[in-house]
C-alpha cells in the first residue's frame, strides 16, 4: 500500500487537475522559478534545433524593468507545428511540464505549466509568429541575457517594447475586466522601459512595414493616455518602408531637393493626413465598441437584478395563523 508524505507525490497516484489545485496553493512563483521554467523549456527546444526566445514580461524584466513576471512568454520560430504540438513537445521531453484543460470548458486548446521542485506552479504561454500579430524576424537577431545562473535567449529589444505596447492597446480594449486592468501593468512596464531602449539605441528597420505602422498608431494612442512618454517615443525612430528602402539603397534623401519639387512637397503632407485622419477614425471605432460592450454587459446586468427582484417577490409565502 502506498503512502503519501507530506509533499511527495512519486507514490500517491493523483488525478492531474487535483495535483494542480493543490500546487497552486503553495504560492506564486519567484523569479528563479520563473527563470527555471524558462531554461527547462529553451533547453529542449534548442535540443532539437528550434530557436526560441523571451517575450513579455520576462523579456522586459531580463532588459531591466523592475517588475517580476508573473509567468513565462517564448516566442517559438516553429511555423510548420501547431501550438498544441510544440506543447506536446516539452510534456513529452520534461515531467515538469504537464497539460491542464482550459477554463472554458468549450475551448479545444490546453494550458501549459510547469512543477518546480518544490511544488510551486509556473504557467508558460508559447507564441509563434503569425499569432496575435507577432512578425517574424531573423534568429540572428536572438540576443542572450545572464541572470546568475541562467542563460536566456531574448528577442530583440525593439520588438519586445512593441508588442508589450501591443498588450497595452488589446488589454485596454477588453471588456472583460480582469484583462482590462491589465493594462495599467502594461503602462508601468512600457513607461520604464522607454528610457533604456533610447539609451540602446533600439532599431525597427528589421520588422515588417505593416507591424511598424500599425506600432505607430498605437503609439499615438498611448501619448494621448500618457503624454510624458512622448518625448521618449520621438526618438525611437519607425521608419516608413519607402524611407527605409531609400537608406537602404544608400541614398540619403535630400531636404533642398524636395523643396524644390513641387509635386513632392504637395504630396507627402497629404498622404500624412489620409494617414492620420484613417488611424483616428479607427480608434474612434475602437472606442465606440468597447463602450458599447460595456453598455451590453451593464444591461444585462441590470436586466439579471430585476428578473431575481421579481422572484424574490413573486415567491409565495405561507403564512400560518396561530391557533390559541
Amino acid at each position: 500500500m502506498s503512502m503519501w508524505y507530506g509533499n511527495s507525490y512519486s507514490s500517491y497516484d493523483m488525478p492531474a487537475s487535483s495535483e494542480h489545485r493543490i500546487g497552486m496553493r503553495r504560492g506564486r512563483p519567484t523569479y528563479g522559478d520563473i527563470l527555471d521554467a524558462a531554461t527547462d523549456a529553451v533547453r529542449v527546444f534548442e535540443a532539437r534545433g528550434t530557436r526560441v526566445c523571451a517575450v513579455g514580461g520576462l523579456a522586459c524584466k531580463l532588459e531591466g524593468n523592475i517588475r517580476t513576471p508573473n509567468d513565462v512568454d517564448l516566442l517559438v520560430l516553429d511555423t510548420t507545428s501547431t501550438q498544441e504540438q510544440i506543447k506536446q513537445i516539452l510534456v513529452n521531453a520534461n515531467s515538469k511540464f504537464y497539460l491542464i484543460p482550459a477554463r472554458d470548458p468549450s475551448a479545444t486548446y490546453k494550458v501549459l505549466w510547469y512543477r518546480t521542485t518544490l511544488g510551486i506552479r509556473v504557467k508558460v504561454d508559447l507564441l509563434q509568429p503569425g499569432i496575435m500579430s507577432i512578425p517574424d524576424f531573423s534568429p540572428d537577431l536572438i540576443q542572450y541575457k545572464r541572470y546568475l545562473t541562467h542563460r536566456i535567449p531574448v528577442a530583440p529589444f525593439g520588438l519586445v517594447l512593441l508588442l508589450k505596447l501591443q498588450a497595452w492597446e488589446q488589454h485596454q480594449q477588453s471588456s472583460e475586466y480582469r484583462y482590462h486592468t491589465k493594462h495599467y501593468t502594461d503602462a508601468q512596464d512600457i513607461n520604464r522601459l522607454l528610457p533604456l531602449a533610447i539609451t540602446a539605441g533600439i532599431t525597427c528597420d528589421y520588422l515588417p512595414s505593416d507591424f511598424r505602422r500599425e506600432a505607430r498608431r498605437r503609439i499615438r494612442s498611448y501619448v494621448q493616455s500618457h503624454p510624458s512618454s512622448k518625448e521618449h517615443w520621438d526618438k525611437i525612430k519607425l521608419r516608413r518602408s519607402t524611407e527605409t528602402s531609400t537608406r537602404a539603397q544608400g541614398v540619403t534623401p535630400s531636404r533642398t531637393r524636395t523643396s524644390r519639387d513641387p509635386a513632392h512637397t504637395t504630396a507627402a503632407p497629404r498622404v500624412d493626413r489620409s494617414e492620420t485622419s484613417l488611424n483616428a477614425l479607427t480608434d474612434g471605432l475602437s472606442r465606440l465598441r468597447i463602450h458599447q460592450d460595456r453598455l451590453r454587459e451593464l444591461d444585462s446586468t441590470r436586466t439579471r437584478a430585476i428578473r431575481e427582484t421579481a422572484n424574490r417577490v413573486s415567491s409565495p409565502h405561507i403564512l400560518r395563523t396561530p391557533s390559541f
